[in-house]
């Protein structure tokens, strides 16, 4: 006797299916047969590591560019050029209200903190186990 399944095809009521969650496999294919795919599952693959020359470049790379952003922005606000600044001659309000200390300090405390963010990713690398 044939019955339709739910997928639209027709299995034999003697026919088993096979799959991948069946908690035992045929040893010599004892009477298994298989009418249409089967759902097999891949293993799973291992996880990508990063290249250690890559790891290594992007460091070197963020330090490099948090000392030199934060050397600017600690020097900058006490050198001339914070001071006699040609884009803010039109803007004499603004101008007045960087020149005053505490927007320089908080400037250049910005400057130090940056620093200290690319020192401290520079001390704290640390290469995984090796391949």
């Amino acid at each position: 006797m044939v019955e339709a399944t739910p997928f639209g095809g027709r299995a034999l009521d003697q026919v088993r299916t096979m799959s991948a969650f069946a908690p035992e496999q045929p040893q010599d294919g004892g009477g298994l047969e298989t009418r249409g795919p089967v759902l097999l599952m891949p293993p799973p693959l291992p996880p990508k590591k990063p290249h250690l020359w890559l790891q290594r470049i992007w460091l070197v790379v963020f330090v490099l560019f948090c000392l030199e952003v934060g050397i600017i922005l600690a020097a900058l606000p006490w050198t001339g050029i914070w001071t006699n600044n040609s884009l803010l001659l039109g803007y004499p309000q603004v101008r007045e209200f960087l020149m005053q200390n505490f927007v320089r300090g908080l400037v250049s405390g910005l400057g130090l903190v940056d620093i200290w963010m690319g020192v401290a990713e520079a001390v704290r690398y640390r290469e995984g186990p090796g391949p």
